[in-house]
């Protein structure tokens, strides 16, 4: 079996995270993966919505920001927004618990205002794509960590009590 390449690990741990349907995947993928290339990681893979397009999906990276649309009826997918993150400029975000989303807005390089609403799988998610803008935006040389899947519990084997015959 060939060792799958950083992008690729990532991808589908985040598309995992994410909740995202297994056709959705399928069709953004190869869009995202020449945005972000096989070596770059992925940090949060969402479903997302524009005000032009209801069908969207969000990947941010370690390095990039990049949003797909598909069309409503042919479900062609096409590139939305492909930034790196130092292109992108007055970034905010206000998460919203209740609803299990962000609401995202930020301006891109050409100058243009984008506002998304980006739809997670729960609250936790929520707050991971949180942690995770922080890390892009606010810190200084801020590196965003990729997506890591939940480690598995493994029972703990305690040693059997010797017996002893009276």
């Amino acid at each position: 079996m060939d060792a799958l390449d950083s992008f690729t690990k990532t991808f589908l741990t985040a598309t995992a995270l994410g909740k995202l349907p297994t056709i959705t995947v399928a069709r953004h993928a190869q869009v995202l993966r020449g945005c972000a290339g096989d070596r770059d990681e992925v940090a949060i893979a969402a479903l997302c919505q524009s005000r032009q397009h209801r069908r969207n999906v969000f990947m941010l990276t370690r390095n990039r920001l990049v949003v797909t649309s598909e069309s409503a009826v042919l479900r062609r997918v096409s590139l939305h927004l492909n930034a790196e993150l130092h292109q992108v400029a007055d970034v905010t975000w206000t998460p919203e618990p209740g609803r299990a989303g962000v609401q995202l807005g930020l301006t891109a390089i050409d100058g243009v205002r984008e506002n998304f609403w980006v739809r997670l799988a729960g609250a936790a998610e929520m707050w991971r794509l949180d942690e995770a803008l922080k890390q892009a935006f606010r810190t200084p040389w801020g590196v965003v960590q990729p997506a890591v899947a939940a480690p598995v519990a493994t029972a703990v084997k305690a040693p059997l009590p010797e017996l002893r015959l009276a």
